[in-house]
């Protein structure tokens, strides 16, 4: 039995674009690729917007989730079958550089998940895009509603003029709270301020109208979930 080398695969792919090997996929076929890979993108779409934890909502990124499935899945249509246009395609995408800073993990995982499915339904792989989809879905809101139950974590910064009071104060805290520990501790000529991290049940934060007062010069607190990207 003869084996097929690289040589051979490269002619056959130049016989098949001279006699428009591509003409295989038919316009029923791109309108149909085309239009699952936009329905699996609004779910993405919908998937982000409903477990987005983030401060602030880009609706253009949400919206791109959706062209880079359709783009994607048109990409993989022209290159599919063909070695010659594969390379070419690797090529031409190699010379652009993508420089929008992605900050949060998860939208780079979005982001993934949109490509994945572009490719998948450009191959014509309905059942994996999905299928895939849906379980990943599933799994993201078990995940999102697990975090949701856990204990809301809060920075509070305090200003001491009264150094003395500082072991006083830290107390009231710790039994007002489910968990407490001092981040950080500055000592200048005005005073003391300390940074602590506070996890409570409930947002229950009233606690803390009542440190100021007598040596007490100033609270403030922070919404905080270990990210400082989004305080």
């Amino acid at each position: 039995m003869d084996q097929i080398t690289f040589a051979d695969v490269l002619q056959k792919s130049f016989i098949a674009m001279s006699m428009g090997g591509t003409d295989r996929i038919t316009t029923l076929n791109i309108l149909l690729n085309v239009s699952i890979s936009f329905l699996v993108g609004m779910f993405i779409y919908f998937m982000y917007k409903k477990t987005y934890q983030g401060v602030l909502y880009q609706r253009s990124f949400n919206i791109s989730l959706v062209l880079a499935s359709i783009v994607t899945s048109l990409v993989i249509m022209t290159i599919s079958g063909n070695l010659i246009l594969s390379l070419g395609m690797v090529g031409a995408l190699s010379i652009v550089r993508f420089r929008t800073p992605v900050k949060d993990s998860m939208d780079l995982i979005f982001l993934f998940w949109a490509i994945s499915t572009g490719i998948a339904n450009g191959v014509g792989y309905f059942n994996i895009s999905i299928v895939g989809s849906i379980m990943i879905a599933v799994f993201l809101l078990l995940l999102t509603r697990q975090s949701k139950g856990m204990l809301d974590t809060f920075l509070v910064v305090v200003q001491l003029t009264d150094s003395s009071l500082e072991e006083e104060v830290i107390e009231k805290i710790k039994e007002k709270s489910d968990r407490m520990s001092i981040k950080s501790k500055s000592v200048s000529d005005s005073g003391v301020e300390i940074t602590m991290e506070l996890r409570v049940s409930g947002q229950d934060t009233d606690f803390l109208n009542n440190l100021q007062g007598e040596g007490v010069s100033r609270v403030t607190m922070v919404a905080y979930d270990q990210d400082m990207s989004s305080v």
